[in-house]
């Protein structure tokens, strides 16, 4: 490639960038054009509405849940023959080993805990076959105990403190655009792939970490929930500005003038709410319905914080029954403009 095409190169994924952030940044700026509109024809001044967007999430150093944890003697499991266990516990114990991804702790417990498992059932058929007891075998047993009673505090960790889960469901500097950039699928397959990993027999490790980076290159939960908070804070006002409009107009119905007005209104509603706003609502719809299961499986899991699980439900449930309440309320309003003089 010469130095002309790497040019052109460049510029096309700056122009691919800047056209999908300005997509995702669209229904702001056609709820700002529709206000604009209404108040120029309409002489009704529409108030200015608070604009913060930010989900109030709980740090994620309080979601973190202590994790008991297993003391192995290196004479312990050495004293297992043919049992691959003395790998496990001495990457354990290395400097990288201490300082695992949550992620990588999770496929790690997982992992040890197989092989726990494995070593029990050789060890148990080893002492079947001498026909005598093995206290190796007891102590086997207590291990996949304490490893089974610690595995779903490991699974939660890693969701609420990998970076790229907590970042998706707390974190987005834009909206939602409807369009297939906003990763409903890889969200929906990431999210089913990381709940159900906890009673998965075999978890690729790579498998789960693209699951993850899907999450937080497309952030879509965080999104979905800041497009929300936009239309609960930007409706109100606009609705507002509605309620007066058919109080002016109900009692002064000139026929030939409130047709012409009538009409304008129904223009701006379609052109601006219907073709735009309310379009991408239907789609801020579909993605909920897509990814409720999910949700719930979030805010109610018995081995999620409670914190984690009160902030997702807030969004999901609380924060969409607003958005949807004065969507409605919206909605209503505008049938009842087109009622007017009727």
């Amino acid at each position: 490639m010469n130095a002309k095409q790497s040019s052109y190169m460049i510029a096309l994924i700056l122009c691919l960038l800047i056209s999908a952030c300005s997509r995702q940044d669209k229904i702001k700026s056609d709820l700002q054009a529709m206000s604009e509109r209404l108040e120029s024809f309409t002489g009704l001044e529409i108030e200015a509405h608070q604009e913060n967007y930010r989900l109030i999430a709980p740090a994620k150093h309080m979601l973190e849940q202590s994790v008991t944890p297993m003391q192995i003697a290196f004479r312990d499991f050495y004293a297992i023959d043919d049992c691959p266990l003395g790998k496990f516990i001495a990457e354990r114990n290395t400097a990288l080993g201490k300082t695992q991804l949550p992620s990588t702790r999770f496929i790690y417990e997982k992992s040890l805990l197989t092989t726990l498992e494995a070593c029990k059932q050789q060890l148990a058929a080893y002492a079947l076959e001498q026909e005598r007891t093995s206290p190796m075998l007891e102590q086997l047993e207590r291990w996949i105990v304490q490893k089974q009673s610690n595995l779903p505090l490991v699974w939660a960790n890693m969701l609420t403190q990998s970076d790229e889960s907590y970042l998706a469901f707390t974190t987005a500097g834009d909206f939602v655009s409807g369009e297939s950039e906003d990763g409903l699928q890889a969200t929906k397959l990431a999210l089913n792939y990381l709940l159900t990993s906890l009673e998965s027999n075999v978890i690729d490790a790579k498998t789960l970490e693209l699951h993850l980076r899907d999450l937080q290159t497309s952030r879509l939960p965080a999104r979905m929930w800041r497009t929300q908070r936009l239309f609960q804070q930007s409706l109100p006002p606009i609705s507002d500005m509605l309620r007066r409009y058919i109080a002016v107009n109900k009692e002064n119905c000139s026929l030939a003038k409130q047709k012409e007005e009538l009409k304008i209104m129904r223009n701006i509603f379609t052109l601006f709410f219907a073709e735009r706003i309310q379009a991408l609502a239907s789609q801020l719809n579909h993605y909920q319905y897509q990814l409720d299961d999910s949700f719930v499986a979030l805010s109610t899991h018995k081995n999620m914080p409670v914190e984690w699980q009160t902030y997702i439900k807030a969004q999901y449930v609380d924060s969409a029954q607003q958005y949807k309440a004065e969507m409605k309320t919206h909605i209503e309003l505008w049938q009842d403009i087109f009622k007017l003089c009727e």
